[in-house]
């Protein structure tokens, strides 16, 4: 499976540091049910952000899967610009289309 990379507009702050790139992993249906454990599919906005944090791998040299700096969450992803925001929305069905191929 192949991982969805993209660089974001505005950034991503964490520590006090701004990233640009990212990286994105297809969403499985255990991340689905997840997300909705967070976010009910009935607030979409909050669903999908919740979503996001669950399929981000990495941003900058920010890595989800290291115990000492992910995950990632959902207060995080509330903290972006809009724009950012609608780049990170984009690429979850980017990351589903190179996962269909």
């Amino acid at each position: 499976m192949a991982n969805y990379r993209g660089k974001l507009k505005h950034g991503f702050v964490i520590k006090d540091k701004t990233y640009l790139d990212f990286e994105m992993r297809e969403a499985s249906t255990a991340d689905m049910f997840d997300a909705e454990d967070i976010a009910t599919n009935a607030t979409p906005l909050k669903y999908v952000g919740a979503l996001i944090a669950k399929t981000l791998v990495r941003v900058g040299d920010f890595d989800a899967g290291s115990e000492f700096k992910g995950p990632f969450t959902l207060q995080m992803i509330r903290r972006l610009h809009p724009t950012d925001y609608g780049v990170l929305r984009d690429a979850l069905g980017e990351a589903e289309k190179l996962g269909e191929d």
